[in-house]
């Protein structure tokens, strides 16, 4: 039976919610390492927008919920590309087809409404940071010049077909070095990964206009009421989910 979600009002960002109880795995396809998984029964799916996150939890688990990015969204279903570390995310790896798990959301401010519409971007992903940076290239491809996205190991090759990924154990090189290729002055910078890799570019790209980057934290409530993702800004005190999780890198003079 299709579950019926009950959508609520006022997220963080001020737009509608939605809260699925039982949500089901209908779809996995399982990497080394990483998986694509497909969570449907989510009516109001259609409100979700690259950028934005979900809660997850895994139904009658006292176990904290997890924040997942979003790689896509087809119908009632919600896609996510998942790396296999941790409680809920090997779960999500590993449980039976028809499994259910309770998940609310979008949270976190889409993209769009934060960079600048009439700039085309490279767009910059390490690992399961390039899920977001998918999505947005699905839905606003007029904003992307080209992609970076790079792993470790080739253990998402086949989960990402037809895309040109940049594994270090082959090549030795890394998401960054595809950007200096890509990068040239008039075009902006949209960087989602592990913090090392934002760190790189806040190093090399913060003295550049329209570059930002979207931060990655253990998020607790998704709707800013914990302050587990408060980070200091040159706007002062900000939290990743609800004024995020997309921030200009000059903002963020500690990234450097």
């Amino acid at each position: 039976m299709k579950t019926q979600p009950t959508q609520q009002a006022a997220t963080a960002h001020g737009g509608p919610l939605f809260f699925v109880p039982e949500a089901v795995l209908a779809d996995r396809q399982r990497g080394q390492g990483y998986a694509r998984v497909s969570l449907a029964g989510i009516d109001t799916a259609y409100m979700a927008q690259p950028g934005q996150f979900i809660m997850v939890r895994r139904l009658g688990s006292d176990a904290l919920p997890r924040a997942f990015s979003i790689l896509g969204v087809r119908g009632d279903r919600i896609e996510l590309f998942v790396k296999l570390d941790g409680l809920l995310r090997e779960l999500l790896g590993s449980a039976p087809i028809g499994s259910r798990f309770e998940i609310r959301g979008p949270y976190g401010v889409p993209y769009r409404e934060i960079v600048r519409p009439h700039r085309t971007y490279v767009l910059v992903g390490g690992g399961s940071g390039g899920a977001p940076l998918l999505f947005l290239k699905d839905r606003h491809p007029e904003l992307v010049h080209s992609m970076a996205l790079g792993f470790r190991h080739n253990g998402a090759r086949g989960l990402l077909a037809g895309l040109d990924l940049v594994v270090e154990q082959e090549s030795g090189r890394r998401a960054h070095d595809r950007l200096a290729e890509l990068w040239e002055p008039g075009l902006g910078i949209i960087a989602c990964g592990p913090e090392p890799m934002l760190r790189a570019i806040g190093r090399d790209y913060a003295d550049q206009p329209d570059v930002y980057v979207s931060l990655e934290a253990r998020l607790g409530c998704g709707i800013g009421s914990c302050l587990g993702c408060t980070i200091p800004t040159t706007r002062g005190n900000r939290r990743i989910c609800k004024d995020g999780p997309l921030f200009d890198c000059r903002e963020l003079t500690w990234l450097r």
